[in-house]
């Protein structure tokens, strides 16, 4: 058995951190990072895994001199603080592995200071390199060639999570986005094919939030309506769940405006609990929009960017704007 810790590195301040409300509500922090409690369930039963946020909590490095292995992920806005973290692991002679978006996205900003690298969803490649590191014969980088089959993860470790911390519990329904804003590296991460949980993944991980006694949840998907067709599924089979229990969670999440174009879509998301949902609005410039390819924004009989947030928060659900500044033709 050996003794595995992964860690999700303090966040900088910033838009999604909430640092100005967390503290009056008792939190240590929004909410925990999807992949963390995922990455803890595809740890074989075997192993003694432990799951350290340090948004939550801080990290006592001596301790992780006993680890057997120490993994780091984070995003680009975590890179300086996970950096920092592999350096002082190494130097107690721990063994170290980084992935996530920023070692996908930026490899060659983590290039020789882990001991292993993760490139792309690590779904498959993660539970391999557990197999190959017990035999000794694992290698010092793997990038999954397929994109994972969502409908084959595990229920998250949302237990092994300090839940009482977080405002929210976060989830993760699908990823990957059918457009090509040219700003944007999620298509560069997930795809451009929306792949999707099945329900019965969806409703068990709703379950073990109410479990951890969370209330609020925000599901993380970049773009929740990817595939409208797949998610009204999904979006069905939860106002069920929710309507049965007397609606224990409310839900928030991301989508693309085109959201407005699809009265059933709204109305199965509101009551379905979606109280709020963030949409990249950008710019009111259609030149920005069409310069950055961001052209379900700019759809001409869809109605003006105004009208269809106000078709949105009409059917009872608010708007989080997404704004950039400083494209050329701004």
């Amino acid at each position: 058995m050996a003794n595995i810790v992964i860690i999700n590195p303090r966040f900088e301040i910033s838009f999604w951190g909430m640092e100005h409300c967390i503290g009056l509500l008792g939190k240590r922090a929004n909410l925990p990072v999807a992949c963390l409690a995922l990455l803890a369930a595809l740890v074989p039963d075997h192993h003694d895994v432990t799951l350290i946020d340090e948004n939550v909590e801080d990290i006592d490095f001596d301790r992780l001199g006993a680890a057997d292995l120490v993994c780091v992920t984070g995003m680009s806005i975590q890179g300086r603080r996970m950096r920092e973290i592999v350096e002082e692991v190494k130097a107690r002679g721990v063994m170290t592995a980084v992935g996530g978006p920023m070692a996908t996205v930026e490899p060659e900003q983590l290039a020789g200071l882990p001991d292993v690298l993760f490139i792309g969803e690590a779904d498959e490649t993660w539970p391999q390199f557990l197999h190959e590191w017990e035999n000794g014969t694992h290698k010092s980088r793997y990038e999954q060639a397929e994109k994972t089959d969502m409908a084959q993860l595990p229920l998250p470790r949302v237990d092994l999570l300090k839940a009482d911390r977080y405002m929210f519990g976060s989830m993760q329904i699908s990823r990957g986005c059918p457009f090509t804003c040219e700003f944007c590296d999620i298509i560069v991460t997930f795809g451009r094919r929306p792949r999707l949980k099945r329900s019965e993944q969806v409703l068990a991980e709703l379950e073990s939030f109410c479990r951890a006694g969370l209330k609020i949840v925000f599901v993380v998907d970049d773009n929740l309506i990817g595939n409208k067709k797949a998610i009204k599924l999904v979006l069905r089979d939860i106002v069920a769940w929710q309507q049965e229990r007397a609606y224990p969670l409310t839900l928030f999440t991301e989508a693309s405006l085109d959201l407005a174009e699809d009265d059933e879509l709204m109305e199965l998301m509101g009551l379905a609990n979606f109280q709020s949902v963030f949409i990249g609005i950008e710019t009111p410039n259609e030149d920005s929009l069409r310069e950055t390819k961001k052209l379900q924004n700019v759809r001409p009989n869809a109605g003006t960017l105004l009208e269809r947030v106000h078709r949105i928060q009409n059917k009872g659900i608010d708007v989080w704007c997404g704004m950039i500044v400083g494209f050329d033709h701004d």
